[in-house]
């Protein structure tokens, strides 16, 4: 009996002398499927991309039912990722969205896309001797994202994404109607500030394109002036000081479209306005100066 004991104490030992790390090693061995997961995460780990695919994808193919086969699907994703495969990482995604839809990972999927089509938009195919933008490619899988969950964590995200793809890209007016997106959609979200600050952004580049249409650069303007009373960020000052030689120079180019005409009422009419609307923008010396050779010309005319 002593002997019983004795035996029985000294398999105690060895149970807790192995530790939870030989527990897990055991649970693996007895699991070929959780195995084969921990070989993938190992390969992973070291860097072996191409390994730790084919691994992943052996769990799913051996051991479907399993729940490392779930695991192993995002393994596979992020090797993919690593690997540059971009469009086969984000179809992988699909996959795993649509073979386990009440996925506990679900949301990690959805970030995963997230990062697959942020990196798709900043990338570059190459097809024959060009190198063509893979931006569209990129903004329909942050469309995905959206999608799947339009309410979800990551949706503000994914519509602050493609805004910002697009402004990179200079589609100035597809950012802006994302951009507007979000702040309709998602107007408690975190990102609304910025969202505000890149759509005066697109207003003040669409006046670039039409110098002669001050609309877009008035209305960045006041938008910049209500963001400057609750952020401190520089750029916006001197984004508000750009649009102001901007709307002034408009002014003062048409009133010396009416000195060359002419139209001494007009021109006088316009300089006044530089004057008074934007004393601190350059242009506002020049229109005293004319509005000064104005009022001498007239003077000169009295008899």
């Amino acid at each position: 009996m002593g002997a019983l004991k004795r035996g029985v104490a000294a398999l105690a030992v060895v149970c807790c002398a192995a530790g939870p790390a030989s527990q897990w090693a055991r649970a693996a061995a007895a699991d070929p499927a959780a195995e084969l997961l921990e070989a993938a995460k190992k390969a992973f780990d070291g860097r072996r991309y191409g390994r730790a695919t084919s691994l992943a994808k052996r769990v799913a193919r051996r051991y479907p039912a399993s729940p490392a086969a779930e695991e192993a699907m995002l393994v596979r994703i992020d090797a993919e990722f690593e690997r540059g495969k971009l469009p086969r990482a984000y179809q992988t995604c699909e996959e795993m969205l649509q073979a386990y839809p009440r996925s506990k990972h679900r949301t990690a999927v959805l970030r995963r896309e997230l990062k697959i089509g942020d990196a798709l938009t900043r990338q570059q195919a190459r097809v024959l001797l060009f190198r063509l933008s893979r931006l569209d490619e990129g903004v329909n899988v942050l469309k995905s994202v959206i999608e799947h969950a339009p309410f979800g964590p990551l949706a503000d995200d994914a519509v602050l994404a493609i805004a910002d793809a697009y402004l990179g890209a200079g589609k100035h007016e597809e950012a802006r109607d994302y951009y507007d997106r979000l702040l309709r959609d998602y107007p408690t979200s975190e990102l609304a500030l910025r969202a505000r600050v890149s759509q005066a952004l697109c207003d003040y580049r669409m006046s670039d394109k039409a110098p002669h249409d001050v609309a877009p650069a008035e209305r960045a303007r006041r938008e910049l002036a209500v963001l400057s009373r609750v952020s401190d960020d520089q750029t916006m000052t001197r984004r508000m000081a750009e649009m102001r030689d901007l709307l002034a120079r408009s002014d003062y180019d048409t009133g010396l479209f009416y000195v060359r005409r002419g139209n001494v009422e007009g021109a006088a009419r316009y300089m006044k306005a530089v004057a008074s609307k934007y004393p601190k923008s350059e242009y506002a010396g020049r229109a005293k100066r004319i509005l000064e050779a104005i009022r001498a010309a007239q003077a000169e005319e009295k008899p």
